[in-house]
């Protein structure tokens, strides 16, 4: 019995690294430096941070107003926040129950709760917030209800895309939206992974072996798949591969001695190969 030589080498190209390598001593370009936060601190409260971020390269307005914050800088004439007192809340809440019916807007309009900050001089986030504690809603145009036939249609498009199920139910005479479909499979409980083949990952379980054993038997030819395209790198793997049934199934008929059946999960690997065809049985 002579041994094989075994190569560890991956079967692809190689590729430059994702991350920058890191070097000791220099900081991310996050990093605010002591020569930066010593700008803040002497401009800031007085020029602002329109000021600031000019005088700052490869730093946002949103970026400044951050750093400010952490080291706890306020610009001149900078008055904390008004936190209103459970009583005048509800004198607020009161006004704008008596508002509410009196408006005149088409139904799911926004343009009610404007009007109302409108009116009493407050911002319409904070109106927005109060309507929703005092529930007053308006009624938005609900969707078509789905037919007998819609829902059969959904057990046979690829969920996984919602993008080509719309396109699929516009071609059998339906007008559904990408996100009906998705909001529709997760009320059906249908799940939207891609199950048509197996990937490494999935095939492994079944037969027992790891991920990267099953990738390397693909790679060499032993196992025979193509590649689902997705949009994956080079440096992270590239595209899954994509296991039909029948081609596993040959896989494990051919190669049972490469099989660890104490690993292997036993209910799925008879369904695989309760499949084969009679004539292969024989």
């Amino acid at each position: 019995m002579t041994l094989e030589r075994i190569s560890f080498k991956k079967g692809r190209e190689h590729k430059p690294r994702l991350s920058k390598p890191r070097i000791p001593g220099r900081h991310a370009e996050t990093y605010w430096s002591d020569e930066e936060n010593k700008v803040l601190r002497e401009y800031y409260p007085q020029y602002g941070a329109a000021w600031c971020t000019s005088k700052l390269p490869g730093r946002s307005k949103a970026a400044v107003y951050g750093q400010a914050r952490k080291l706890g800088l306020h610009c001149d004439g900078y008055k904390a926040a008004k936190y209103r007192t459970k009583e005048e809340y509800q004198a607020l809440d009161a006004k704008i129950a008596e508002l509410w019916p009196t408006l005149e807007v088409p139904a799911g309009s926004v343009s009610g709760v404007k009007e109302i900050a409108k009116q009493l001089g407050e911002p319409h986030w904070l109106i927005t917030q109060r309507c929703r504690r005092l529930g007053l809603t308006r009624p938005r145009k609900k969707e078509p209800a789905w037919s007998a036939a819609e829902e059969e249609l959904m057990k046979h498009v690829p969920l996984h895309d919602p993008d080509r199920c719309s396109d699929i139910f516009k071609a059998h005479g339906f007008n559904r939206t990408a996100t009906a479909i998705v909001v529709k499979s997760k009320r059906l409980g249908l799940k939207r992974r891609y199950r048509e083949t197996f990937s490494a990952t999935s095939a492994g379980k079944i037969i027992g072996l790891d991920a990267k054993t099953v990738a390397g038997y693909c790679i060499k030819g032993l196992i025979k798949a193509s590649r689902h395209a997705t949009k994956r790198l080079p440096q992270q793997g590239g595209d899954p591969h994509s296991i039909e049934r029948a081609d596993l199934r040959r896989f494990v008929i051919e190669n049972l001695e490469m099989i660890d059946f104490r690993r292997v999960d036993k209910f799925a690997l008879v369904d695989l190969l309760i499949e084969m065809p009679p004539s292969a049985a024989g």
